[in-house]
């Protein structure tokens, strides 16, 4: 009986086994599985132009500003004017008290007068002797010479005091708005005082200060931009200062603007300029840019992977880059990115962009 047991209990577990190994090898093969490779798109590396532009606050002043100074020290009798007043030239700004110089002057002016009737009157009587030969020619010569230099001597004293009178009232020298005025009735001024200033009418021009390094890349003439409350008005370098300001360090610029005679002055303001600018440049999108230690580089699509290819850069703006040396024309830069990319990493094109690339850099 044990004997049948042993048999029935072999013979099942070889029918088990049996079953196993047939469902094993009548079951459908499962299929490797596959993971694509990431698509990337290219572009070659194009020919133009590439510039780098910088922005920096300035301010609005007249063209022209003119500093009214006295030419004769004394105290101020009356005030005409105040800040913001529009004059014309030759308007009275202030009146000087400077009674004792014209006085003085009016002074020197009656003495020359007398010497002068005393030189003439005996010039005259000189005349008449030499005529009758009681006197010599040199003697009369003397005479004459005597007189006419007391003439001159009038002469420089009715300037002298018609210069007096014309120094008490200080006159606009051009036309415009009256600025910066520090005047005021009975105040003492002497000739360095600066009563106030003028804004002449008519033009503007804008006032910035630049780094040493930006002042080489200016030129006088080269074209400037100013916006101020959404509008955009153009201009030109006039003028670059050689000397740097002690207070900043910086360089202060000059530009006439156009067509900005409404601009307040004073008024503050965005300039923006050309830096730096290259003419049929080699350049690429400054995304397809990547850097290690500092080093820029870009990939380039090879036989079907990328390869990692440093580059030589140059000018560089928000939207391109110029490359100096290290792409040929042909390579295809890789312009796309994701984080399976790296230095012999398989990839496969775009298929919109197809074996040839697209160009790596938009027409500016």
């Amino acid at each position: 009986m044990k004997k049948i047991m042993k048999v029935l209990i072999g013979t099942a577990i070889v029918a088990c086994l049996a079953a196993l190994i047939a469902a094993r090898m009548l079951a459908p093969k499962e299929e490797l599985e596959t993971r694509e490779l990431p698509i990337v798109s290219t572009g070659k590396p194009e020919r133009g132009s590439i510039e780098t532009t910088v922005s920096l606050m300035g301010k609005v002043a007249p063209s022209d500003t003119y500093c009214v100074l006295p030419k004769a020290a004394g105290e101020l009798r009356e005030v005409y004017v105040k800040n913001g007043d529009i004059v014309k030239t030759g308007d009275k700004i202030a009146a000087i008290d400077n009674q004792k110089q014209i006085d003085a002057a009016a002074f020197s002016l009656e003495q020359a007068s007398a010497q002068e009737r005393n030189a003439r009157d005996t010039a005259n009587r000189m005349a008449s002797l030499r005529q009758s030969g009681d006197i010599s020619e040199q003697d009369y010569e003397s005479a004459r010479t005597a007189a006419e230099a007391a003439s001159a001597a009038v002469k420089s004293a009715r300037l002298n005091y018609d210069t007096q009178v014309e120094f008490s009232t200080v006159t606009a020298p051009a036309s415009g708005t009256v600025q910066n005025s520090t005047m005021s009735r009975n105040a003492l001024v002497s000739q360095s005082t600066q009563l106030c200033s003028i804004a002449a009418s008519g033009g503007k021009i804008a006032k910035f200060n630049v780094t040493e390094d930006l002042l080489g890349k200016l030129s006088l003439g080269q074209s400037i931009s100013l916006e101020k409350e959404g509008q955009s008005y153009s201009g030109k370098i006039t003028e670059i200062g050689s000397a740097a300001s002690p207070e900043t360090g910086l360089f202060p610029v000059k530009a006439t603007l156009e067509n900005a005679e409404l601009l307040p002055d004073g008024a503050s303001c965005k300039i923006s300029l050309v830096s730096e600018r290259a003419e049929d440049a080699e350049r690429i999108p400054l995304d397809a840019v990547y850097y290690s230690a500092g080093e820029p580089y870009v990939y380039l699509y090879q036989d079907g992977k990328v390869v990692r290819n440093p580059i030589e850069l140059g000018i560089q703006n928000k939207d391109h880059a110029e490359v100096l040396s290290g792409l040929d024309e042909n390579a295809l830069v890789v312009l796309s990115w994701n984080n399976e990319i790296y230095d012999g990493a398989p990839v496969r094109l775009s298929g919109d962009t197809g074996e040839s690339g697209s160009s790596a850099s938009q027409s500016e």
